[in-house]
């Protein structure tokens, strides 16, 4: 069947549902009876429509053969902001992720080019079909941000959980959450398309990539997608394609325990084979008659942890010493072979560390790997065999989906926002914000293929397709345009540090700390890091939530994204993590406050009892997040506790979110003579001295108050209440 014939289909199925009308506004009516005709003819786009404010300038037609950005029924397909009919209601249906992939195959079929076409408009420059992830992105996610736009990245970010992929169409994406059970997370997929590419160096006039790093990627090679490949005769003038994506995925976590330990009791060749070496089960192609080609989506688990098996056995093994908590080791096997749980036991910790005792091993669904295209039709353009793969990750569940990591470090590195000599400022989160798009490392030279030279820097790089005419700077008045609500699949929204990261870590086997990206050297399983990093205030920023106030203080954090009181158990909403935060209690005639003690807490074990959660972190927007980091920021510099020292000696006990009318915001506002406006969040923190551990209970802490402070926090104004005194109204501008 044609491709116009699919185009067909799905107009006809939408016509009925607000989008006649609606593209009708701007001329295209797609009833018509010959749709081609009416897709191709000059249009006169109405950019006041809302979702419409940052379609392409140049733009004028329904389809624009081989510029999708320049395409409106594509924009209006594929963009996650058209939402509303002509008369401002949501539109009563979306298209599918078949039909988007459809229109996006139609542009580039409508006037197929030849090879040697493409050729010529390459020039000099290397061909190749080259494998990219990508997506369609508003004007503020995009290279350029000057129009809304495909991203195309060498590396895609698939995510592990334990139920299967949702398409949210209205979205045009997919979202972790499972409304009927908050404990399930969806397994979030990566959409790989195999292009025709050259290979040129960086040019940020042209196709970026984006944040450019000069004088870095000036110097870099990069693959810019010219032409999507798709099965048929309608894809290149003269060919009938086949296309197939081929993939590979390795997890071989546990594999690498005991090539960096000895003494574990286990070494090659068992160490070569399943769960030791996971390379099975781990994920599959989506049915593309359904969502179209090139959907790899992870495989849901009943658990994001499950206990390892080998040869029909509990996999077990001798805990090494000195693992720096990244190895879960707190399921003792006694010698009769019943399991003890070491989190019962006091000193925990300092048995972990010490090693030297029978544990079990535990497996997630991490990994990474590769898709490869072959198009045996482009052999004799010698575009077949040399084809370039994309570096594909399954990586760990995102407690921010909303949020990404590129836009934080651009917020962050605001000095409108945070004042500070070198941004990004490192005293707002505990490491400094870096996007796995802006990381500039070679691919895992270890994998299956050897498809990755140790010369390409780029693969994480996000690019755009080539711009003819050099692109402008951003039109600041143009009209604010909302960020996609859905979860990227694009390494912009993954972690680029690695100490290990999130996502993907770094270093070799036998060079641990080699600028290398790869999947095995993370925790073992992905939970214990998890548990380190959310105790380190959120340390990888927009992915990993911030435990500092659910635990008694400690000196290595302070909060930096405090966490609701929902969000940590104090109320009847699940908590993240499975455990509940501090209360206020009585210890020998005083008042003080109670925790959970960090050191006996393991999400390891959280999650085989199906214990964490993202129902409530997951729909913190990005602007929420910013409002949260901004709160903390400004209660801190309230308190006079600038430096990290001075922050680690104050506590947050409650944090909420009001939700108006509020009595005691109403007293407090009327005591202070000053009406807070628009959303106020409410602060109780306090500065904590001695910490005692009751007799009875070797796992809890009672923290004493050397003083209290309550806050409401506006975006504009700062109410405060220190101890007993009245609530007054704070000037921060001293």
């Amino acid at each position: 069947m044609a491709l116009v014939s699919d185009v067909q289909l799905a107009c006809s199925r939408l016509a009925a549902h607000g989008w006649h009308s609606l593209l009708l506004q701007h001329g295209l009516d797609i009833t018509a009876a010959d749709l081609q005709q009416e897709l191709i003819k000059p249009l006169s786009v109405d950019r006041t429509l809302k979702g419409f404010e940052d379609f392409s300038p140049e733009g004028e037609r329904g389809i624009e053969a081989g510029r999708p950005a320049e395409s409106l029924l594509y924009h209006a397909f594929a963009s996650p902001n058209v939402l509303s009919a002509v008369d401002g209601s949501q539109l009563t249906a979306f298209p599918s992720a078949l039909e988007i992939e459809q229109i996006l195959n139609f542009v580039y079929g409508i006037n197929p080019p030849s090879v040697e076409t493409l050729s010529a408009y390459a020039g000099s420059a290397p061909l190749a079909i080259v494998v990219f992830a990508y997506e369609y992105r508003p004007r503020p996610e995009t290279v350029h941000k000057t129009q809304a736009d495909l991203c195309f990245s060498r590396t895609g970010v698939a995510r592990t959980g334990t139920a299967p992929a949702l398409y949210d169409a209205a979205r045009r994406g997919f979202l972790p959450f499972v409304e009927t059970d908050a404990q399930q997370m969806r397994v979030i997929p990566a959409r790989y398309g195999a292009y025709i590419a050259m290979q040129k160096k960086g040019d940020s006039a042209s196709f970026g990539p984006m944040s450019f790093q000069s004088p870095t990627d000036e110097n870099l090679s990069f693959w810019v997608p010219i032409h999507k490949l798709f099965e048929g005769k309608e894809c290149l003038l003269g060919l009938d394609l086949t296309v197939h994506l081929e993939n590979y995925q390795i997890n071989e976590k546990i594999r690498q325990v005991h090539m960096l330990y000895k003494g574990t009791g286990w070494q090659e060749p068992d160490i070569l084979n399943d769960p030791f070496v996971i390379t099975e089960g781990l994920c599959h192609w989506a049915d593309s008659t359904e969502v179209g080609a090139g959907l790899l989506v992870p495989n849901a688990k009943e658990r994001l942890v499950e206990l390892a098996y080998y040869q029909g056995q509990p996999l077990s093994f001798t805990m090494p010493a000195g693992t720096g908590g990244l190895v879960h080791g707190r399921h003792r096997v006694r010698d009769d072979g019943s399991i003890e749980d070491l989190n019962n036991v006091e000193g925990v910790d300092a048995i972990v560390k010490a090693g030297g005792y029978r544990t079990l091993h535990y497996q997630d669904a991490m990994a990474d790997g590769w898709v490869l295209a072959r198009c045996p039709a482009l052999e004799s353009y010698g575009m077949d065999r040399d084809s370039v793969a994309a570096y594909s990750i399954i990586g760990a569940p995102d407690f921010f989906p909303l949020c990404g990591q590129r836009e934080l470090k651009a917020w962050s590195s605001d000095p409108a926002v945070f004042p500070c000599p070198t941004p990004p400022c490192p005293e707002v989160w505990h490491t400094r914000v870096n996007p796995l798009s802006d990381v500039r490392f070679p691919i895992n030279p270890t994998l299956k293929g050897n498809y990755f030279a140790d010369d390409d820097l780029g693969a994480t790089a996000i690019v755009s397709m080539a711009r003819v005419e050099p692109v402008g700077e951003p039109v600041l008045t143009a009209p604010e345009i909302a960020l996609a609500h859905r979860q990227s699949c694009l390494p912009d929204f993954a972690s680029g540090v690695f100490g290990p990261g999130w996502e993907v870590g770094r270093g070799l086997v036998d060079k641990p700390f080699a600028n290398v990206l790869n999947g095995y050297m993370l925790a073992s399983p992905f939970t214990e890091d998890a548990r380190i990093c959310a105790a380190l205030g959120s340390y990888w920023p927009g992915v990993a939530p911030d435990s500092t106030r659910t635990f008694e203080p400690r000196k290595v954090a302070s909060s930096v994204i405090p966490l609701t009181d929902a969000e940590i158990g104090l109320t009847d909403a699940p908590s993240w993590d499975g455990l509940k935060g501090p209360v206020l209690a009585e210890f020998e005639g005083r008042q003080v406050v109670q925790y959970q003690a960090y050191e006996y807490s393991d999400y390891t074990s959280a999650a085989l009892n199906q214990q964490l959660s993202l129902a409530v972190t997951g729909h913190t927007t990005t602007q929420q997040y910013h409002q949260r980091v901004l709160a903390m920021h400004r209660a801190y510099q309230a308190l006079g506790a600038t430096e990290k020292a001075e922050k680690s000696q104050w506590s947050v006990l409650s944090f909420l979110i009001v939700q108006q009318p509020d009595e005691q915001l109403e007293d407090a506002e009327q005591e202070a003579g000053h009406r807070l406006e628009g959303e106020v969040m409410y602060m109780f923190l306090y500065k904590h001295g001695s910490i005692s551990t009751p007799a009875d209970d070797f796992k809890r802490r009672y923290v004493d108050i050397d003083a209290r402070v309550q806050m409401y926090v506006s975006q504009s104004a700062l109410l405060v209440k220190e101890d007993d005194s009245l609530w007054h109204l704070h000037d921060e501008s001293i």
